[in-house]
């Protein structure tokens, strides 16, 4: 996408009325300061910075941040210059001093990845900026943690950026969906039912991939993206496990609340093993201690048997951990003459 001056889109950062105001900066028609998530582990973080140019565009997406909490209320968000005219690629990196073709490629990426939205410019000339459908509960107060940033108990997944889905708009991973799913073409899933009862009973797919494309499809009424099916594959592959398995496991968590289904759905693939695997059964102190037993004499790690040298160190005698049981059966075998060492 190429920004110019003469035809600038307007630019709004995603959900910044609930990730980056409290109450007392909605107070303020300008600022020299505003909040921030810190959640390191929040999809917007995680996608930005594992792209190559991660830390560059990092930096451009602080230095956007800088310049939308600039703005007077209640345009605060949107990226406008002093004029009110959309900021260009160009006239972000005059006014952030950093590199225009830095800035020119990190665009792209965060409105790929969600953190920036495009909006109609007629909404810079609103007294509403109306926050993102699908935002987090705004902040209670200035001392408390964004609300937007952090994991939502009793949800699915711990990486939360408010988003619910991936951006609209992005290149979708199945072309014929409408005639694969009979709910595609309504967009919408049925909002009366959850999880399985979304799908229709008795419903055979063609692949278990398939069957995830139309789980995903009735918890979001949006088709999966490329760019998500494309990372599950990878990393179901890199940690060995079947599409079967995969789509067996989401099935369990097909009728929970998924703030985040994208995200929920590559967290669990990239950490299929750690999250479906038991851990091992609970020890006895009893039974550590069987089990971390040596014998500081012959050394052996089973109580109660246990040969040592003789004295002149010509043959194996019983050492004095082993059992009279243990040496009668060892004397039955002919390996011992003599009575334990002392």
């Amino acid at each position: 996408m190429v920004m110019n001056e003469t035809a600038a889109p307007l630019l709004r950062v995603r959900n910044w009325d609930q990730l980056f105001e409290n109450n007392r900066s909605r107070d303020m028609k300008r600022t020299n300061w505003f909040p921030a998530p810190n959640d390191l582990s929040a999809d917007g973080y995680v996608d930005l910075v594992s792209h190559q140019e991660g830390a560059a565009y990092l930096g451009v997406w602080n230095a956007i941040l800088m310049v939308a909490s600039r703005t007077r209320m209640p345009r605060r968000g949107l990226l406008l210059k002093e004029d009110g005219r959309p900021h260009s690629a160009e006239s972000l990196a005059r006014v952030t001093r950093l590199p225009e073709t830095v800035v020119k490629e990190a665009i792209p990426r965060l409105l790929e990845i969600g953190l920036l939205e495009l909006v109609d410019p007629d909404v810079s000339e609103t007294n509403n900026v109306p926050p993102h459908p699908d935002a987090g509960t705004p902040q209670d107060a200035a001392g408390k943690p964004q609300e937007g940033a952090v994991e939502g108990k009793g949800t699915e997944h711990h990486h939360q950026e408010g988003n619910g889905k991936e951006r609209k708009g992005t290149e979708r991973a199945d072309d014929q969906r409408k005639t694969e799913h009979p709910g595609a073409a309504a967009g919408r899933p049925n909002s009366s039912k959850n999880g399985d009862e979304e799908e229709t009973p008795g419903t055979s797919y063609a692949s278990p991939e398939d069957e995830l494309k139309a789980i995903y499809l009735g918890k979001t009424g949006e088709p999966i993206t490329i760019e998500v099916l494309g990372a599950i594959r990878t990393d179901l592959e890199l940690n060995r496990v079947s599409a079967r398995e995969f789509v067996a496991e989401v099935r369990k968590h097909a009728a929970n609340e998924w703030r985040n289904p994208a995200g929920f759905l590559r967290d669990l693939a990239k950490r299929f093993r750690a999250k479906t695997r038991s851990a091992r059964d609970p020890v006895t102190a009893a039974e550590a201690e069987g089990r971390n037993y040596q014998c500081p004499l012959c050394h052996s790690r089973v109580p109660g048997q246990g040969a040592v040298l003789s004295e002149d160190r010509t043959k194996e005698v019983p050492c004095i951990c082993a059992s009279q049981e243990w040496i009668a059966h060892q004397r039955a075998r002919g390996l011992f003459s003599e009575e334990p060492a002392q």
